[in-house]
């Protein structure tokens, strides 16, 4: 077939058949990078259903703060939207009294 013909039919002379995409081998799809990959963080299922969330109790609250001193967001600790709320206000209110650290160095 030559150029002309090709060209008219709408083909490209590198096309290389079904499957094929150019110069890498391998065949890297999304799946095989997804394997591969790195965890972003590890979830810490905390149990909340029988703690009792206080202020005044900086030792459970430390359980909900990073490394950095950032409160923990919800996807992290396995927490309800109600109880992660609270969480959030207790820690706030232990900061101001200065139970808890504001941040971590």
């Amino acid at each position: 077939m030559s150029e002309q013909e090709a060209l008219l039919e709408g083909k490209d002379l590198r096309d290389r058949g079904e499957g094929d995409h150019g110069d890498h081998e391998g065949g890297d799809s999304y799946l095989d990078r997804k394997k591969h990959q790195k965890a972003r963080y590890k979830k810490r299922v905390l149990d909340t259903r029988n703690l009792t969330i206080d202020y005044k109790d900086a030792e459970t609250l430390e359980r909900f703060v990073s490394k950095t001193g950032k409160i923990l967001p919800r996807r992290m600790t396995g927490a309800t939207a109600r109880i992660q709320r609270k969480i959030s206000r207790e820690i706030r209110a232990s900061r101001m009294i200065g139970l808890l650290a504001f941040s971590k160095r």
